[in-house]
């Protein structure tokens, strides 16, 4: 017996994937804008439910999300993913990156 608190193990990292628009979005971000969202989207493959609730998808099996990042830790640019997570398939899918106030 320990002091300690049961810490349950972190859940395996999902897969992720990005959509065509997502890549290109990715491919125009500043260094530093990037590397925020990268650590983003490493904390979703982990924790994916961190996003805002989207309402009305159309699947019942996949869930829609908005994950937005601090304008303090970047250029100053907010910067959203909007992307789906489909716990079956153990996968999120990125579909837009969106840089903007």
């Amino acid at each position: 017996m320990t002091d300690q608190p049961d810490q349950q193990p972190a859940p395996a990292p999902l897969h992720v994937f990005f959509s065509d628009a997502a890549e290109a979005a990715l491919a125009a971000l500043q260094p530093g804008e990037l590397d925020t969202v990268e650590k983003l989207v490493e904390r979703l493959a982990v924790h994916p439910r961190l996003g805002i609730p989207v309402p009305g998808g159309t699947d019942p099996e996949v869930d829609d999300y908005t994950a937005r990042t601090d304008p303090a830790s970047d250029t100053g640019d907010r910067i959203s993913i909007v992307y789906r997570y489909h716990p079956g398939m153990s996968a999120i899918f990125i579909t837009w990156v969106i840089v903007g106030p």
